[in-house]
């Protein structure tokens, strides 16, 4: 056989078996791949194996999401109620009341609101005061007290008749105009001495008519027999 001929033989059977040499070991990497590697199978270039992340991806999003859901449905133990929590009284509140003590038309009255801590707890306070001319015993004027006593949410009504023989009463029902509501800070020891309670507020809620001694009101810290913590007081 001419030597061309060999030379053209032996390099025939040499790509052969390079290239079944080559064919192995593309089949062996596809399949010891892992995932996330990067693999070439015939047919497909720098195709990335990438379940694996796409998984990793999907498992946390999951878990974020359960996070977020057990975070909406777990039971807010550390929550309470509205009517329990620490804190000022808020007008809402003041009106939620004045329906609830006066009924549901009363805030349509012309009225006036004293805000401040009238309790001496360090809270805001909320206290309405309007002319009742609808009550068939005669004209009142309703004096709203609404506080938080002991973080739940708390209101007291007194209905104070227009009358000069009556000790807890105002003199003069003005036509023209109500009586004003004011407040006035007082001395520890005059609510002692002069009052005669030293469990007292020194903060006293104030109704003029400018013609008899104003009606006083003074937050007691203990209720009465009544559950009342309001107390009247006048000169």
């Amino acid at each position: 056989m001419p030597k061309l001929a060999t030379c053209y033989i032996l390099y025939g059977l040499t790509g052969l078996v390079a290239a079944t040499q080559i064919s192995q070991a593309q089949a062996g990497t596809a399949g010891n791949a892992q995932p996330g590697q990067v693999v070439n199978k015939p047919g497909i270039v720098g195709e990335t194996a990438s379940s694996g992340k796409m998984s990793t991806a999907t498992d946390t999003k999951s878990v974020a999401q359960g996070t977020a859901n057990a975070a909406i449905s777990a039971p807010a133990d550390n929550q309470t109620n509205h009517d329990d929590q620490a804190g000022p009284v808020t007008d809402n509140d003041l009106y939620r009341e004045m329906r609830m003590q006066a009924g549901q038309y009363a805030a349509r009255n012309m009225h006036q609101i004293l805000v401040g801590d009238f309790t001496c707890d360090g809270q805001i306070d909320r206290i309405a005061g309007w002319v009742d001319r609808d009550n068939p015993e005669g004209p009142f004027f309703d004096v709203l007290f609404v506080t938080r006593d002991g973080g739940k949410l708390s209101s007291e009504m007194k209905l104070i008749p227009f009358a000069q023989d009556k000790q807890f009463a105002l003199c003069v029902a003005d036509d023209t105009a109500p009586p004003p509501m004011s407040w006035q800070q007082v001395e520890p020891d005059y609510v002692r001495d002069v009052v005669g309670n030293a469990n007292l507020c020194t903060t006293a809620v104030r109704v003029e008519d400018f013609i008899c001694d104003a009606p006083q009101f003074y937050w007691n810290t203990i209720a009465d027999n009544n559950g009342d913590h309001w107390v009247f007081y006048r000169n």
